[in-house]
């Protein structure tokens, strides 16, 4: 595969985004975007690389350094599924919900209420 460059740039009224995806050897064309087209190519990206790593295998999480939101909106109800489903609204990514089987929600509650165990400290950053 070839060398790409990749630009992002957002408007000064934060309105719209002009994208160049381009080979590095010749000029890029700038494609203007909205907020609803560009949360459309974020989903579209999104499923494109769900479906490039469907059948590889999990990795843990623990450990690992992940983009944190502090104090994001959230919404949990009952699923469908015997679980819970979880979301919240990432200002990368838009509204994400996760279905959460029984036994996993179980193992959230159980590490949540061993963190409000512990004692308070008056801090925003996330534990």
């Amino acid at each position: 595969m070839a060398e790409a460059r990749v630009g992002v740039k957002v408007s000064d009224d934060r309105q719209t985004v002009t994208i160049e995806i381009g080979p590095t050897s010749s000029p890029s064309h700038p494609v203007g975007l909205d907020l609803n087209q560009l949360t459309t190519l974020i989903r579209l990206l999104g499923q494109a690389r769900s479906r490039m790593v469907e059948g590889s295998q999990k990795l843990p999480l623990d450990g690992k350094t992940v983009e944190t939101v502090i104090e994001p909106p959230w919404y949990v109800q009952v699923a469908s599924i015997d679980g819970s489903l979880l979301a919240f609204d990432h200002p990368s990514y838009g509204p994400l919900a996760f279905a959460i089987p029984r036994e996993d929600v179980a193992r959230i509650a159980q590490t949540l209420n061993e963190h409000l165990a512990l004692p308070s400290i008056d801090s925003k950053k996330p534990s």
